[in-house]
């Protein structure tokens, strides 16, 4: 006697612990074909820049080594593509620049926002803005004791990262700036804003931060040059109070805007998703071959926000947007009518 076994119909929940190899490729496969490197002279390389993106985000995705990504996983998830040798894979990866890194976090960005349905918003837009470390290279040993323990040090990246959020939807990394180990968090931020400005998201919203850029009245400044409203907690001296003028607003703005400052977990929480999938410490020597891991982890991220929200799916559209590579500035698209008190 025989028996008829039905095998229940499971929904694929994205995750980035399940996002699938295909899923990448075809994401920044409509990457590059819509926003293509401008040509160059000398000889065209044999391998796509889509081949090599993918490359980069199924190791972070994976977790991979170099030799289980080429002759193991790869292999069998891309079958119709040639890859490269180890020494070109290598080579291809430390020559991504950042720009390049940035405006495919931010189309995906761009394209899930213009999406997302958000059902109870923020009475402003609100990027937070935070830093974290992820670990490299072969931990050591401090030559100090912290109680009774040995403190383990790491080399590390540094990554100040900031992350857009209407309210009630999604968080959407619009940017990042990586330096070395103790790499200064406020200079980070200031690099990226005279590189990107506002970047997609516009004037108009709350750059909302920790108290380290309380203290740095030129980069409150700068954060309103590009139209946004830091709020920020400001200490005041013993002797004296607040002097500064960037400072001083900062300060008269926690009346209004305070309440943001509560809503400072949502940066953490993104920190905290990515490593637990991800890891603190990555197997590299090396920072340039890291820091192509720090860029997989936080555009997987993206990825994944962008899958859930419809991404890719069916009959594709996208939204005209201004890239900023090489360090063109644009406008942005989703500005606020708030300006800078």
């Amino acid at each position: 006697m025989g028996y008829n076994h039905t095998m229940k119909h499971r929904n694929y929940r994205i995750t980035l612990s399940t996002l699938r190899a295909r899923a990448i490729y075809e994401a920044v496969t409509q990457f590059t074909e819509q926003h293509p490197l401008p040509r160059t002279r000398g000889r065209k390389p044999i391998y796509s820049e889509a081949l090599i993106l993918t490359l980069a985000l199924l190791r972070t995705a994976r977790r991979l080594s170099y030799r289980q990504l080429l002759f193991c996983v790869a292999p069998e998830v891309l079958p119709e593509e040639p890859l490269p040798a180890l020494g070109t894979l290598l080579y291809r990866l430390q020559t991504i620049p950042d720009a390049r890194w940035h405006a495919l976090l931010d189309w995906l960005a761009a394209q899930g926002i213009a999406r997302e349905v958000v059902e109870v918003p923020f009475e402003v837009p609100v990027v937070f803005v935070d830093g974290t470390g992820v670990g490299f290279d072969t931990p050591f040993d401090a030559q100090f004791r912290r109680g009774s323990e040995i403190r383990r040090i790491r080399s590390h990246v540094k990554a100040v990262v900031l992350v857009y959020c209407r309210g009630g939807g999604r968080r959407w990394v619009v940017g990042v700036s990586l330096g070395g180990a103790y790499a200064d968090e406020g200079r980070l931020l200031s690099e990226w804003l005279g590189s990107y400005g506002s970047g997609l998201v516009g004037g108009g919203a709350l750059l909302v931060g920790d108290k380290l850029y309380g203290y740095r009245g030129g980069l409150l400044s700068q954060v309103e040059e590009v139209g946004w409203l830091p709020v920020v907690r400001v200490g005041c001296g013993l002797r004296q109070g607040v002097r500064d003028k960037a400072r001083v607003r900062a300060l008269e703005r926690l009346g209004e805007y305070g309440w943001a400052l509560g809503e400072r977990y949502r940066v953490e929480q993104v920190f905290g998703s990515v490593k637990w999938v991800y890891g603190s410490y990555v197997g590299c020597r090396s920072w340039k071959y890291a820091r192509v891991q720090v860029w997989g982890m936080l555009v997987l991220w993206n990825l994944v926000q962008w899958l859930r929200v419809g991404g890719g799916a069916g009959n594709f559209w996208c939204v005209s947007l201004m890239f900023w590579v090489d360090g063109a500035q644009g406008k942005g698209i989703l500005g606020h009518p708030l300006s800078p008190a």
